[in-house]
């Protein structure tokens, strides 16, 4: 109940207030009111899944810059050492 305010608090701005009371206007208002809010929220859950979509990019190119810059480091020397020599 708590997210679903939360997601619905932007809404709450761009749709009409709640009408009080039973007539048919006013229940035709209330469920316009409905339609307006659950499109709210779902084009700000569109908007969160975007911009989930978009984090996750970057993640993944700043994992893949630094994999990068890991590689050109300089490699250490190989120091081979030869088989003792036996008689």
């Amino acid at each position: 109940m708590t997210i679903a305010g939360l997601l619905a608090a932007p809404a709450f701005a761009a749709c009409p207030p709640p009408t009080p009371g039973d007539t048919p206007a006013e229940i035709k208002a209330n469920a316009e009111r409905l339609v307006c809010l659950q499109r709210e929220i779902s084009a700000d859950t569109e908007r969160r899944r975007q911009q989930m979509e978009i984090d996750a990019l970057n993640n993944r190119l700043r994992d893949l810059e630094l994999q990068r810059r890991f590689d050109n480091l300089p490699k250490p020397p190989v120091i081979v050492v030869p088989p003792p020599m036996t008689l």
